[in-house]
């Protein structure tokens, strides 16, 4: 298969195959005798694999550890940790978003219930501070 077909099945582009192989996530493929690059079926598997492991999301350094790693475990093994520890941190960052939020709306709904005789400049109840406003209606 040629690269414009490769990269057309896999939704990307042809400069996107060349970085692959230039940054040795690809293989260099076979050449033709025009000498066009030429993917066999295992190079163009091993391009479908790193085309979805970036659908994870996962960069390209973590692709390379990942196909490179030496350690006895199974590349399945590893894309279980990996995967592990971008849930734990989608968490956390949910978590922490969830606060803001929070907080947020409480000082959104602190505003909302300031007493209308207030000043209409006071945001003293988004502050979360009590009034000091010289300002209001009543004075």
């Amino acid at each position: 298969m040629l690269i414009g077909e490769l990269a057309e099945l896999l939704g990307v582009t042809p400069k996107t195959l060349r970085h692959y192989e230039k940054i040795g996530l690809i293989h260099p493929p076979e050449r033709a005798l025009n000498g066009y690059r030429f993917f066999g079926p295992s190079a163009a598997r091993r391009a479908q694999l790193i085309v979805n492991l970036r659908k994870l999301g996962l960069s390209l350094d973590e692709i390379g550890d990942l196909l490179t790693a030496d350690d006895g475990s199974s590349l399945r093994q590893r894309l279980l940790g990996r995967l592990d520890e971008q849930i734990r941190d989608r968490e956390l960052s949910i978590a922490r978003l969830q606060g803001e939020h929070d907080e947020l709306r409480a000082r959104f709904d602190a505003l909302i219930g300031t007493p209308r005789e207030r000043d209409g400049d006071c945001i003293c109840a988004a502050l979360l501070a009590p009034c000091d406003c010289k300002n209001s209606r009543n004075r």
